[in-house]
């Protein structure tokens, strides 16, 4: 768990990995050189509990040197990464261990439902365009269209899986990467051969608020994608080739778009208008305009849903009876509405969830 100034939420945090019915883990907090209380709230914690080791650093390094100094740290045959604002599930370890060793899996994650920020209280989760109901593989040619700015194909570097250690090995995040390290490591995970399984399990709360880093895109930012992925190891598979082109075509529009939002914002004409004569700048302006007027209109209270239907947890990777996703999207919706969609016997896991993001 890496942590920088996120002493609002590291409690809840770290509470929630603590509180796993799986027992046998360490939990490394390591601190970028936070001035909040967040220290502080971490050794008080480990003074409680043998399991916690806090890593303090002096000097402000970044996202991925902090994680990159926890995995150097961790001593267990499994990593999993939470993020210090986010909220697990009791039995989430549990669940993706059993899966993983059921489908001989050196990778495996379940679904993130968003909440926190006006824009996730409409509620949603990041797998639910895949309506999964069951275990599906992630080969590196999916993973790759994930970033490809296919519609068809939800953010999949966002995800957090459980890793063997095995495959990790000596991979460690881009310290060059402010943003896109996470699907930068598990995809060079992935070149090296590890096999990838993803659950419906809605079992990871993911919260979105004003100090989230991971959406904000920069011209830097988005150059040091392009550079690291023009660095990764030659693809054989043509479907991968396939996928990586059009990964490398939509970091180039991305960033065009950056430099386009870094000269208006700076009102350099002589700049701007030069990248607005390309139709494709013009086209995702209006998109990005009419992205925030529906995020606006969807912070509005609404009516009520009513009861949602929610199916208990079938065993670690065994299939559900329906797919969860958009139950867990209603539940999100509603309780940070401070309303309940829950029916009187709603399973342990939508209870958790309303629980969570209220």
């Amino acid at each position: 768990m890496a942590n920088f100034q996120g002493a609002s939420f590291l409690e809840q945090a770290m509470r929630s990995v603590l509180d796993q019915t799986y027992g046998r883990i360490e939990l490394i907090l390591a601190d970028d050189a936070s001035d909040d209380d967040s220290v502080p709230i971490a050794r008080a914690i480990a003074q409680g509990d043998n399991r916690v080791r806090v890593l303090a650093s002096e000097q402000n390094q970044g996202p991925a040197a902090t994680r990159n100094r926890a995995l150097d740290a961790a001593r267990g045959d499994w990593i999993a990464i939470v993020d210090s604002d986010d909220l697990i599930h009791p039995q989430r370890l549990s669940r993706l261990l059993s899966a993983a060793q059921r489908q001989g899996a050196d990778l495996v994650a379940d679904d993130l439902v968003h909440f926190g920020a006006p824009e996730a209280q409409g509620g949603r989760t990041l797998l639910q365009p895949l309506a999964m109901d069951r275990p599906m593989i992630i080969d590196t040619a999916m993973f790759l269209r994930a970033n490809s700015g296919d519609p068809n194909v939800p953010g999949l570097g966002y995800l957090k899986p459980l890793m063997s250690r095995r495959v990790l090995g000596r991979h460690r995040y881009d310290t060059r990467l402010q943003i896109g390290e996470d699907y930068d490591l598990i995809l060079r995970i992935l070149l090296d051969g590890a096999r990838y399984v993803l659950l419906p399990d809605p079992l990871y709360a993911y919260r979105r608020h004003g100090s989230s880093i991971s959406h904000r895109l920069s011209v830097d930012r988005m150059a040091a994608m392009l550079a690291a992925h023009r660095a990764l190891p030659p693809m054989t598979d043509p479907a991968a080739q396939k996928a990586a082109a059009a990964v490398d075509r939509h970091l180039r529009r991305t960033l065009r778009y950056e430099r386009l939002v870094r000269d208006i914002k700076a009102r350099r004409i002589a700049r701007m208008l030069p990248r607005m004569a390309d139709p494709a700048m013009l086209r995702r302006l209006v998109d990005s305009l009419q992205d925030r007027r529906r995020r606006s209109a969807a912070q509005g209270a609404g009516p009520a849903t009513g009861p949602v239907a929610c199916e208990p947890m079938p065993d670690p990777a065994e299939a559900w009876a329906s797919a969860p996703a958009s139950s867990a999207a209603a539940i999100a919706a509603e309780a940070s509405l401070g309303r309940t969609a829950l029916p009187p016997d709603a399973p342990d896991w939508a209870r958790w969830l309303d629980k969570a993001v209220r």
